[in-house]
């Protein structure tokens, strides 16, 4: 479908379509048919008549904070680009490992950038690759003096090669760039803006688009579910000044922010194991548990490649999943340090409904299989409930391209709900693994 479907539809009439889905959705899914499902999974999950009122205030608690990250994402605007003297210097590292050829289009990306070449340096970190990766760096950079090409000699993880890269880096921002991402000429720019005058702010997040969408139906639905991921979630986030997770993929880092802790965050360890995934989200919280804030720039746009099997998805999710355990949990350690400051509590307190919905995730999925060898009807049901909520992704996609791509994030909601929620289940049960799970 053309990206210039609906290119007449006025911008305005988007805010009041959401409400409407929102409002429509809300009365659909509390007050239409389900009262008898309702009581009993408040029952068989709190065992008591209190579920009769423990459950829809517990519901309502979770979604009352709609309004508010609403309204946040409806005032937020990316910070204007960096021109002129406003430059600085910085570094781009980038890991690989068994990336082949694929590398050579981000490297080229990257050194193509609209940045002027004295302030632009790159470290290009090959973690150890049994391919022909070493030679598509070395065949892209061609000896370029602002290029600095590291091997670690055998695999030892991203985090060690990020490390080994940060370790190089002497300018006062670092950017982080996945081996398999590329950057529009601008995105460079864009993504600084933010980190630029102002010391309050730690890292910015770039906003992550799919690469490789056309591929099929399962990469156009993650396209939507990255553009809400970004352009929805990190959006409202930054207007709290607590992006939790910065993406790996395209960040900006300022030095000074995460030099001290780099040595912990290398070596971190959790329930007696060293950590090896989930670095971007250690990151963020390193900067995070300091006061400093974390931002979104969506100008500052990269270009991901995305698993196009559901093996992959699901192997990426769950080592997603795995790292949101683990981080949430540490979060949650240190957040009471973060109510002093300005806008802090409000993003305290989303961070603890978001917490709470991790267990209740877990024992939603145990007690569904219950419910629906009860009343097999409750299966249609919910496939019901997960169109009419995901109604809401898809007006948020339209809001930023006119597409008819919309309709992948209904089609998201139903395939999610039918063969992805096992995936938090077995992350909790799993989280002291650290095994990449992608090569």
């Amino acid at each position: 479908m053309g990206h210039q479907t609906f290119k007449k539809l006025p911008t305005l009439i988007i805010p009041g379509l959401i409400i409407i889905a929102m409002a429509v959705t809300w009365y659909l899914v509390w007050g239409l048919g389900f009262g008898e499902s309702k009581a009993f999974i408040a029952k068989q999950m709190l065992g008591s008549w209190k579920a009769l009122v423990a459950w829809p205030v517990l519901i309502v608690a979770i979604t009352a904070f709609a309004p508010w990250r609403f309204i946040l994402w409806l005032i937020y605007r990316p910070i204007p680009q960096l021109t002129g003297d406003d430059l600085p210097e910085v570094t781009v590292v980038i890991p690989a490992y068994n990336e082949g050829a694929r590398v050579s289009s981000s490297i080229q990306t990257v050194l193509a950038s609209d940045y002027p070449e004295h302030l632009l340096r790159v470290i290009i970190v090959d973690d150890g690759s049994t391919d022909d990766t070493l030679k598509h760096i070395q065949a892209a950079v061609k000896g370029n003096p602002r290029v600095t090409v590291m091997s670690l000699g055998r695999n030892q993880g991203k985090r060690a090669a990020l490390y080994a890269g940060f370790l190089r880096v002497k300018t006062p921002f670092v950017i982080t760039v996945d081996s398999d991402t590329e950057l529009p000429p601008g995105s460079i720019r864009a993504i600084l803006a933010p980190l630029v005058g102002n010391l309050a702010v730690g890292a910015v997040a770039g906003r992550i688009e799919v690469r490789n969408r056309h591929d099929n139906a399962l990469t156009r639905m993650l396209a939507v579910r990255y553009r809400y991921g970004f352009n929805y979630t990190r959006a409202y986030q930054s207007k709290l000044s607590s992006v939790f997770v910065c993406p790996g993929a395209f960040t900006a880092y300022r030095m000074s922010a995460i030099q001290d802790g780099l040595k912990d965050w290398r070596y971190q360890q959790f329930l007696g194991k060293q950590c090896t995934n989930g670095d971007d989200h250690a990151l963020s919280n390193l900067i995070l548990s300091k006061g400093l804030a974390t931002k979104y720039q969506s100008s500052a746009v990269a270009l991901t490649h995305v698993p196009n099997t559901y093996k992959k998805l699901s192997l990426m999710y769950l080592r997603w999943a795995r790292s949101n355990v683990r981080e949430s949990l540490r979060y949650m350690g240190f957040c009471h340090l973060l109510l002093g400051h300005p806008k802090r509590w409000l993003a305290v307190l989303d961070a603890a409904l978001r917490f709470v919905q991790i267990p209740l995730r877990i024992w939603l999925i145990l007690l569904g299989f219950v419910v629906i060898a009860v009343n097999p009807l409750v299966l249609l049901k919910s496939i019901a409930v997960a169109m009419l909520f995901s109604l809401f992704p898809a007006l948020v996609f339209l809001k930023t391209e006119r597409s008819l791509d919309a309709i992948y994030a209904i089609l998201y909601g139903v395939f999610s709900l039918l063969t992805l929620q096992w995936i938090y289940p077995l992350a909790a049960v799993t989280v002291r693994q650290s095994k990449w799970l992608t090569r």
